[in-house]
C-alpha cells in the first residue's frame, strides 16, 4: 500500500485529510490504515448482485446488451472528479497516453510537462 500525500502534515485548524477512491478500492485493510493516519477513508462500498436497494438511494435504468440492469449512482463520485478529470486531460496529451520512452525519467519529465500546461490552461 502506497500513500504518498498522506505522510504529509495538515497544518492547525484545517479539515481532515480525506482519500476518494473508487469501488475497486474497497477493503477493509485499507479503510484501516487510513484511519490509523487519521485520513478520513471515502471509498464507495460496492453492491452484490442480489442485494436489496436501499429505500431512498438514487437509481437509473441501464441496458447492458438487452438486459435491462438497475445501477445505483456513486455517492462518492463528485469528490472522484476533479482527480478523474485531470488524469483525461494528461491522458489526452499522445506522449502521456502511450509510453514509449525507455527511460521512467523521460516519462516522468513529459508528465511533469503535462501538468504544467493543464495547470497554466486552468488559472
Amino acid at each position: 500500500m502506497c500513500f504518498p500525500c498522506s505522510t504529509r502534515s495538515t497544518p492547525a485548524g484545517s479539515d481532515q485529510p480525506s482519500c476518494g477512491a473508487d469501488r475497486g478500492y474497497a477493503s477493509g485493510a485499507l479503510e484501516q490504515a487510513l484511519r490509523e493516519r487519521q485520513i478520513e477513508p471515502r471509498i464507495s462500498q460496492p453492491r452484490r448482485p442480489h442485494q436489496p436497494i436501499a429505500p431512498g438511494t438514487p437509481t437509473q435504468t441501464v441496458w447492458r446488451g438487452k438486459k435491462r440492469r438497475l445501477k445505483t449512482r456513486d455517492p462518492q463520485a463528485r469528490h472522484r472528479w476533479p482527480v478523474e478529470r485531470t488524469n483525461a486531460w494528461l491522458k489526452a496529451k499522445r506522449r502521456i497516453a502511450t509510453r514509449r520512452d525507455r527511460k521512467a525519467d523521460n516519462y516522468l519529465a513529459f508528465l511533469h510537462l503535462g501538468m504544467i500546461l493543464i495547470l497554466t490552461r486552468s488559472f
